[in-house]
């Protein structure tokens, strides 16, 4: 339908009269009109076109033209159409069909791509202009652009779907609050309420108007604080709402509220008032949770609480003997099977039994434990009702024949066992020792809890109450779980002192004899020292007297075989001494008498040294000592490094390593030493081309007495004992210096360690 007026039709059988001033005055006026019209349309920012009565534009419209960007005549006929939107143009050809058809308004909704290609939507109206004899003459019409109020438009139908949903949510968010929640303007008249406000209303008073104020209603209400003291007038939280008091767990917010029937119920009450744009109270929301239920829990769980709290603080007043001083007293929680329990076992058990008794308010407790071995049960202490029994009387309960090792898989049925693996308790309902996992609610003659460490079944405890069926409830069987795991931790603690003790017996007994071996090593190594030298010293003035005796080639070929013999021992005898040295010294540092005299000394000199020595006994193979990446020639003075150390310990410790690398190394591979300046400290590193070690072994090797398996030594060479490195290791940390290897196997190692420089380097000299 158009938006059109309808225009009154066109005086039919009248002239109009003519103009005064004739022709003239009619094209003055055509003029004008023209003018008027051209005015218009520049007036209204709008696009203006003409077509013909075929629906064809024949005349130019310069607003088209310039908004399209198209010329007159790729707009002429229905060129105009090239400038619509694609998905547009068959709706708008077929409007404008009808409209030409008709003879009737011209009204559509289309886009129009802009000079710039952007499109934008536009209202298009044309309406047809008649002749006198009602034929259409011509089309002229309008182009409006309403880019921005349709988007505006649809924004707020956006906007308004929004709001609409966004209300729906908070009204359905509203009626599914498990909390009341009651709303009241600034005169304290109840505007709405949710589904829980009106159940909590039926259950306390209901309204008896619909205009009652919340002061109205409260006042026919008996509310207290959390003291039980009537709650004055002034604190009532409608009150203290509409003064502007925000409610969240602010004082005197929990009520005690006395019901009609004469219950009692705990109420706990928030919430903030409603201020409008200035600031001022208009209204309030208030939420009122009924919190009895968690009180009374909280209540008994803090009773709870506090009993297993005076069990903890009573059992940490049980004595303990720490110290270890008498390891020969058993454990009952690691006897044998029949073995009796020590006095002080045998007290912290029964304790605990009586203690477990008083919390629990039963008849009888029986606490048992599980040997890991076998998995038989084992009386550890029982206390109430019939606990001066003989000891087998406890079994009398279990639904197997006494024997005196009842396990565990033939006292309880494979279900059973599951349960009490899995932290549930069990129920007995009478004296037929049936048992089942215990159910809130029910009746039992007796429960059987597991002590459970680690989730790995340590022990059982039987609860009996005095009648015959008790009825367990669910913050029974909560406080008796949570005693089982008490109980269990003691009985554990008490097994990890008794095993700690043990430990510590061993390990003083351990020290012992380890400070008797070392003892023996150090007076060993000095006896071995004097009848060592003697027989170096004899065996080197022996050969020294053959050197100077003037034999003939015959006596010489004769005397070589002795010659050797001699060489022989000295080598042998040498290995014996070092043998000895290692000990003593390993026995000193293992006694911590290891004796060092820290002067300041040029490290360069000390590893040249013990090269040049090591050198002269092994002139068959190839030392190479670089000093800061250049090799130090015979006579050569390299740069000083000076460390403050024990010359003779640090020559030891580079003696060792060379001792090493020429025993695991080819007999025609050298050997590289290097020493290096690294930031404040000196690095001595020994390179051989041995078989190098595995990953695993890297750090064993400064054990003491540790040899690496399958390595063995090149030649007649000795493995030693195994406490070279440990040795090396130890003068190097008590210098504050550090060791470690670099090696792959099949590729040698690289053994090194470093020194403080000697601007770095402690001055406890005298140690």
């Amino acid at each position: 339908m158009s938006t059109f007026p309808e225009l009154p039709p066109a005086p039919s059988g009248e002239s109009l009269p003519p103009p005064p001033d004739g022709l003239a005055g009619i094209e003055e006026r055509l003029r004008r009109s023209e003018e008027r019209y051209r005015s218009l349309v520049t007036a209204t920012a709008q696009i203006v076109w003409v077509a013909s009565a075929q629906g064809l534009v024949e005349e130019d419209s310069p607003s088209w033209r310039a908004y399209t960007g198209q010329s007159f005549e790729e707009m002429r006929g229905l060129g105009w159409l090239e400038a619509v939107h694609p998905d547009d143009r068959p709706g708008t050809l077929h409007v404008w069909s009808e409209a030409l058809a008709s003879g009737g308004f011209y009204e559509i909704e289309y886009r129009i791509r802009r000079y710039d290609g952007v499109y934008r939507t536009f209202w298009v109206r044309g309406v047809p202009v008649r002749e006198a004899d009602g034929s259409i003459r011509e089309w002229i019409g309008t182009c409006t652009d309403i880019t921005d109020r349709k988007r505006l438009e649809d924004e707020l139908v956006q906007t308004a779907y929004e709001a609409t949903l966004r209300a729906n949510q908070l009204e359905a968010t509203f009626e599914a609050m498990t909390d009341a929640v009651f709303i009241f303007d600034s005169e304290g008249r109840i505007l709405s309420v949710n589904a829980a406000a009106r159940r909590f209303l039926s259950r306390v008073a209901p309204l008896i108007e619909r205009e009652m104020t919340v002061d109205d209603y409260l006042a026919q209400l008996d509310l207290r604080d959390a003291t039980g003291q009537p709650l004055a007038r002034e604190q009532w939280p409608s009150r203290r709402l509409l003064q502007g008091e925000v409610l969240a767990d602010a004082p005197f917010s929990d009520l005690i509220l006395h019901m009609p029937n004469g219950c009692e119920r705990r109420i706990s009450v928030s919430g903030s008032p409603v201020r409008d744009d200035r600031g001022c109270v208009i209204g309030a929301v208030a939420i009122a949770r009924d919190v009895t239920e968690r009180y009374l829990l909280e209540r008994r769980t803090h009773e709870a609480l506090e009993a297993l709290l005076a069990l903890a603080e009573a059992l940490v007043e049980i004595p303990r003997d720490l110290d270890g001083s008498q390891p020969q007293m058993t454990s009952a929680l690691s006897a044998e099977p029949g073995a009796p329990c020590g006095q002080q076992q045998h007290e912290i058990t029964h304790h605990l039994a009586r203690l477990i008794c008083q919390v629990l308010n039963c008849y009888q407790v029986v606490i048992l434990r599980l040997t890991p071995e076998n998995e038989t049960l084992q009386l550890l202490a029982s206390a109430g009702a019939g606990h001066d029994e003989p000891d087998g009387c406890w079994q009398r309960w279990l639904p197997v024949e006494h024997t005196a090792e009842p396990q565990l898989t033939c006292c309880f049925p494979p279900e059973a066992v599951a349960a009490l693996r899995a932290d549930r308790l069990l129920g007995q309902r009478g004296t037929d020792s049936g048992t089942a996992p215990i159910q809130a609610g029910e009746r039992y003659a007796a429960v059987i809890a597991p002590m459970l460490i680690d989730q790995q079944l340590i022990g059982l405890i039987r609860i009996q109450h005095a009648e015959r069926a008790h009825e367990y409830s669910t913050e029974e069987i909560a406080l008796i779980k949570a005693v089982a795991r008490l109980a269990a931790l003691v009985t554990e603690h008490e097994r990890l002192l008794h095993e700690r003790a043990e430990a510590r017996a061993n390990e003083l007994a351990l020290r012992e004899s380890n400070r008797r071996m070392d003892e023996f090593l150090s007076i060993a190594s000095h006896e071995l020292r004097t009848p060592l030298t003697t027989i170096k010293g004899n065996v080197q003035l022996a050969r020294r007297h053959l050197q100077r005796l003037s034999l003939t080639e015959e006596q010489q070929a004769k005397l070589a075989v002795v010659q050797e013999l001699l060489d022989r021992t000295d080598r042998q005898t040498g290995l014996l001494t070092r043998l000895v040295r290692d000990l003593l010294e390993s026995s000193r540092a293992q006694a911590d008498r290891l004796v060092l005299q820290r002067r300041p000394e040029n490290l360069v000199v000390i590893v040249r040294q013990t090269v040049n020595d090591l050198q002269s006994t092994a002139a068959q193979r190839r030392i190479r000592l670089t000093v800061a990446g250049q090799e130090v020639a015979e006579g050569g003075e390299p740069p000083a490094i000076m460390v403050l150390a024990d010359a003779e310990s640090i020559g030891l410790v580079v003696t060792n390593y060379l001792t090493n690398a020429l025993k695991y190394s080819p007999r025609e591979s050298p050997i590289e030493v290097s020493i290096e300046r690294e930031g404040r400290q000196a690095r001595v590193s020994v390179r051989d081309q041995g078989p190098g070690l595995p990953p695993a072994e890297q750090q064993r090797i400064w054990e003491r007495f540790y040899r690496v398996p399958g390595i063995q030594a090149h030649g007649s060479a000795s493995p030693g004992l195994g406490l070279g490195l440990h040795i090396c290791k130890t003068i190097v940390e008590r210098h504050e210096g550090a060791v470690g290897v670099s090696s792959q196997p099949g590729a040698g190692s690289t053994f090194w360690f470093t020194l403080p420089l000697l601007m770095d380097a402690g001055a406890d000299s005298g140690r």
